[in-house]
């Protein structure tokens, strides 16, 4: 698969000036280190802002001791701050399974996040006791849910969305505190470097932890498994995206497979529909790092399916983010299979997205499709062999440049800059012109030096692929 849909799949967004070196950046001359990984978190955050939990009081619980708890069994660890609300998020007789009523504790839960300046928020209601799964004595559950300040488009943002639950015991124990804290960090959409590293930083511990829970032989209601497995996941999809590891994202897949099966009658449809998508997400990175391109179609089914489960007039986002991945799986199809249509409707879809996230109202998401758009270009001008479309790539990126800068958004930056690298790539080669491929080289070394920087080993790893490939194509002079 072409390098633009490889990067796309794990974040696509936009730099700050690609063509030019960024004179006033503080980093600009780190050097790439590709075996550069975390050490002892306290060195990582040390002066880094810590991520920023806002708990709300749980419907059902008039003594406010399950707020307390969960934010006991959160505070204090390293990297991350805990506040807890002063008034519930939703009225105390909202069925917040039904979609309704959760879309409506999402735009306020959002406009919560925004006036707390927050990264996170979590809360739900006190669930009426169940029998346990293996037929154990009825206890009470805490249905807990976690909302991010945005929808994000790739599996590297967040990999457990608004739209899903984790059902816990009440006053639950240390090991579910893991697993809480772990889908809390699956869930929390971080765009600042700070961010980044601090969610990396903490990642590693909490994973280990949450899967000696979850692969435990544990008591619990149908819907505590079944939430908990989806949970684990996210953890693996967020992993394998970061690092590229084939293995885990395998697990990941069976994983949520597994959950999928265990929750039939536990899970709503919306639920059953991220669950699916986060699916196709992790099959989407194992089709490319494994050049198994016949995973695709599978992909594009389940987004597919996704979309029909999740109605565009009460989760808008989510169905531009959900419209969005389809365009990218598409567009993967059609650079696999060379046949142009599949551009055409991937084009529509992110079409559709943009008419939900516009510039004004959703400038950085915004930003992320046309980086999308960008890239079709790039491979309508493989396919139909008109180099001009190369060109017209370069333009759209750097119009990009525009809403977003490296210091408001580095993963963006880094991206789009190598989606340029790989549109100078190709327009070099098509024109036979040197000097092309030499700023498409540089270019892939400075959105090289940003992932190295942010961790992100994978994005770093096949951006230096790529750069490797142009100076060859250079020292070889076959310009």
């Amino acid at each position: 698969m072409a390098f633009l849909q490889k990067l796309s799949l794990l974040r696509r967004l936009i730099p700050a000036r690609p063509l030019e070196a960024p004179a006033a950046d503080a980093h600009a001359d780190l050097p790439l280190n590709l075996g550069d990984t975390l050490t002892d978190p306290e060195d990582v955050l040390y002066g880094v802002e810590p991520l920023r939990i806002l708990v709300s009081p749980l419907a059902g619980d008039s003594s406010g001791q399950a707020t307390r708890h969960i934010h006991d069994r959160l505070a204090g660890r390293l990297g991350v701050s805990v506040k807890m609300a002063d008034r519930l998020l939703t009225a105390p007789g909202a069925d917040n399974m039904q979609p309704v009523f959760l879309s409506m504790a999402v735009d306020l839960g959002r406009r919560w996040l925004k006036r707390e300046s927050a990264d996170l928020l979590i809360w739900g209601e006190v669930c009426a006791a169940t029998a346990t799964e293996k037929g154990g004595p009825p206890g009470v559950s805490w249905r807990l849910r976690f909302l991010g300040a945005g929808t994000p488009l790739q599996a590297h943002g967040a990999t457990f969305s608004a739209l899903e639950r984790l059902e816990v015991p009440a006053y639950f124990n240390d090991a579910t505190g893991d697993l809480v804290f772990g889908t809390a960090l699956a869930a929390v959409n971080v765009e600042s470097a700070e961010g980044m590293r601090a969610r990396a930083a903490l990642f590693h511990p909490v994973l280990k932890a949450a899967t000696v829970h979850a692969e435990n032989d544990s008591i619990g209601t149908v819907a505590q498994g079944a939430t908990a497995q989806a949970c684990y996941g996210a953890l693996l999809l967020l992993d394998g995206a970061r690092t590229g590891d084939l293995k885990v994202l395998e697990r990941a897949v069976a994983v949520y497979q597994g959950a999928l099966i265990l929750g039939l009658d536990a899970f709503a449809e919306h639920e059953r529909a991220m669950v699916g998508s986060h699916i196709a997400d992790a099959l989407a990175l194992i089709a490319d790092i494994a050049a198994r391109p016949k995973l695709i179609a599978r992909c594009v089914a389940y987004y597919r399916t996704a979309l029909g489960m999740v109605r565009k007039e009460v989760f808008a986002e989510d169905f531009a983010a959900l419209k969005t991945r389809l365009g990218l799986a598409l567009h993967a199809e059609a650079a696999n299979s060379g046949d142009t249509t599949h551009l055409k409707e991937a084009a529509d879809s992110f079409s559709a997205a943009t008419s939900i996230w516009t510039i004004t109202e959703h400038p950085h998401r915004w930003a992320d499709i046309q980086n999308s758009l960008g890239g079709l270009l790039i491979t309508m001008g493989k396919l139909t062999r008109q180099p001009s479309l190369f060109d017209k790539a370069v333009s759209v990126f750097l119009k990009i440049i525009e809403v977003q800068s490296r210091t408001k958004a580095p993963l963006v930056w880094a991206t789009t800059l190598a989606n340029i690298g790989a549109a100078l790539k190709e327009k070099g080669v098509a024109d036979h012109n040197g000097e092309l491929l030499q700023r498409a080289a540089d270019a892939y070394g400075r959105a090289g030096q940003v992932f190295a920087e942010l961790h992100l080993e994978n994005n770093a790893q096949i951006v230096e692929t790529q750069r490797e490939q142009v100076l060859k194509l250079i020292a070889a002079g076959a310009i």
